[in-house]
């Protein structure tokens, strides 16, 4: 089973904080592909993975920042598919395997819970690196039961331009928060 403790405990607890996922039609079944959202809450991450979760039965390994490693390389890497992000080499050689041998990889490229105007690339350059299409995913999260909403876009494939990576981390970001507004 994927996820054993995250389908017994906090699929429920997903399933009470989400009010509306809209176009889960839109996710890839049969490739692998690099899941991209905004960042609001630490909530954030099992939001991400449930309608996933819900339609694929099959783990998303998510980038994340090292301070919940304590937890320990088992809980955080293997029940949790958590990739440390320690080293930014390492962790993207790590993703890109993750990536060409099929599986599923998320990413905040917010590179936190703050808003920044400095995006991390490291999802473009996957995606140019890897041919995987990137699944837009635009979240509004909250902590109250049922007004959390999830808007799943259609997969983007990018074309082969190393050029300008900012510029079209940029772009991708404008569609997740359209996708995030248009669930007023």
């Amino acid at each position: 089973m994927v996820y054993p403790i995250t389908k017994f405990w906090f699929y429920p607890f997903c399933r009470l904080l989400t009010g509306r996922i809209k176009c889960m039609e839109n996710i890839p079944v049969e490739m692998p592909f690099i899941a991209v959202s905004n960042h609001e809450r630490l909530v954030d991450s099992l939001l991400i993975i449930y309608p996933l979760l819900r339609k694929l039965n099959k783990k998303v390994h998510l980038l994340s920042s090292g301070s919940w490693w304590f937890l320990g390389e088992t809980i955080c890497r293997e029940w949790a598919a958590c990739v440390p992000v320690f080293n930014p080499t390492q962790t993207y050689e790590e993703t890109k395997k993750l990536i060409e041998s099929g599986e599923i990889v998320g990413i905040f490229p917010e590179a936190g819970l703050r808003k920044t105007k400095n995006l991390k690339t490291g999802a473009v350059r996957l995606a140019l690196e890897t041919n995987a299409p990137i699944l837009p995913i635009g979240l509004k999260s909250s902590y109250i039961p049922f007004k959390s909403a999830i808007n799943i876009g259609k997969p983007i494939y990018l074309k082969k331009n190393k050029k300008n990576l900012k510029k079209q981390m940029s772009d991708l970001m404008e569609e997740v928060y359209r996708l995030r507004n248009s669930m007023n």
